[in-house]
C-alpha cells in the first residue's frame, strides 16, 4: 500500500499551537527578535504581548515546576485567547470549578457556561487527552494493515464477535480500519448506515479524529458474492469518501467487500 509522500501530521494541528508559540508577526516571542516584536505590536510592559514573552522567559529559566496552578492554566489559554490577557479568566475558572485538575476535567459545555470561548475550550480538553494517551500507552498494540489480505484476516477474526452479523441480501455493514504512516491500525470502527453523504462525513470525521494517514473499508453484505445493490451502494459511498479523502491527504486503499463466503474488492471488480 502506498501512503502519501511527505505527509505530516503537523499541517493538522500548526494553527493550534501557533499562538502558543508564535508573535503576532510570526516571530518567536522567546527569541531574540522578542523586543523588536513586541514593540511593534505595541507590547510594552503593562501589555498581553510583553507579559507572555516574560511568562515563557520564566519558564524556560526557571522551569515549569515555578508556575502556580492560575499560571499554568493562564499559559495553556495563550493558545486559544490570542491578544487578550489571560490571568483574569484562568484566575476566574479556578474559583469557579475549584481547582486546576477541576478545570482541566471539565466538559465543553461547562466551560462555555464559564464564558470560555469554543477555542479555549479545545485548548483546554487537550490536556486531559494527553493524560489518557499517556495512561493507555502501547499495551495492547495494533496490528499492521500491509495489504488486503492482511486487512481480511484482521476484519474476520473479529466479525464473529460483532454484534448484528448482517443477513444475506440486506444493505450490509460497514467497517473502517484507519491506519497511521506506518500501516498501524489505529481504529478498527463500525460506520452507522445512512445516506451516501452522511456515511463519507462520518468516515471522513474518524480520520480527522484518529489522525489517520490512510484506510481500508470493509463492506460486509453477509455473502459472497454480493448482490449488485450492495456493489452499487458501495461504490456510490466509496468514491465520495476517495475524492473528499485526497482533500485531507488521505488514501482509501480499496473496499473490501466481504461476507460468510470470502471476499472481493471494489477495486478487483473495477469500481473504484
Amino acid at each position: 500500500m502506498s501512503v502519501p509522500a511527505g505527509h505530516d501530521h503537523a499541517h493538522r494541528t500548526a494553527s493550534l499551537w501557533n499562538g502558543c508559540v508564535i508573535g503576532h508577526d510570526g516571530v518567536d516571542e522567546g527569541s531574540d527578535g522578542e523586543r523588536d516584536v513586541v514593540a511593534r505590536i505595541g507590547g510594552g510592559a503593562g501589555s498581553p504581548g510583553g507579559h507572555r514573552a516574560r511568562m515563557r522567559a520564566r519558564i524556560r529559566t526557571a522551569g515549569g515546576m515555578s508556575l502556580a496552578d492560575y499560571e499554568i492554566l493562564e499559559v495553556l489559554l495563550f493558545a486559544g485567547v490570542p491578544r487578550r490577557d489571560t490571568k483574569p479568566m484562568a484566575k476566574d475558572l479556578i474559583a469557579r470549578f475549584g481547582s486546576l485538575c477541576a478545570v482541566l476535567a471539565a466538559g465543553p459545555d461547562e466551560l462555555r457556561a464559564a464564558g470560555v470561548g469554543p477555542r479555549a475550550c479545545s485548548v483546554l480538553g487537550l490536556p486531559a487527552l494527553v493524560a489518557r494517551r499517556l495512561c493507555r500507552g502501547d499495551a495492547r498494540p495494533q496490528p499492521y494493515i500491509h495489504d488486503l489480505h492482511a486487512a481480511w484476516t484482521h476484519y474476520a477474526t473479529t466479525r464473529a464477535a460483532m454484534a448484528g452479523v448482517p443477513a444475506p441480501g440486506g444493505r450490509g455493514q460497514v467497517t473502517i480500519l484507519l491506519l497511521d504512516a506506518t500501516n498501524r491500525l489505529v481504529g478498527d470502527e463500525r460506520v452507522a448506515d445512512g445516506s451516501a453523504a452522511d456515511m463519507c462525513r462520518a468516515i471522513l470525521q474518524r480520520v480527522l479524529h484518529l489522525h489517520a494517514v490512510s484506510m481500508v473499508v470493509v463492506w460486509d453484505g453477509g455473502t459472497v458474492p454480493p448482490t449488485t445493490r450492495q456493489m452499487e451502494d458501495a461504490a456510490t459511498v466509496m468514491r465520495q469518501v476517495e475524492a473528499h479523502g485526497r482533500l485531507l491527504s488521505t488514501v482509501m486503499h480499496d473496499c473490501i467487500i466481504a461476507g460468510d463466503g470470502g471476499w472481493t474488492s471494489l477495486r478487483r471488480e473495477k469500481m473504484l
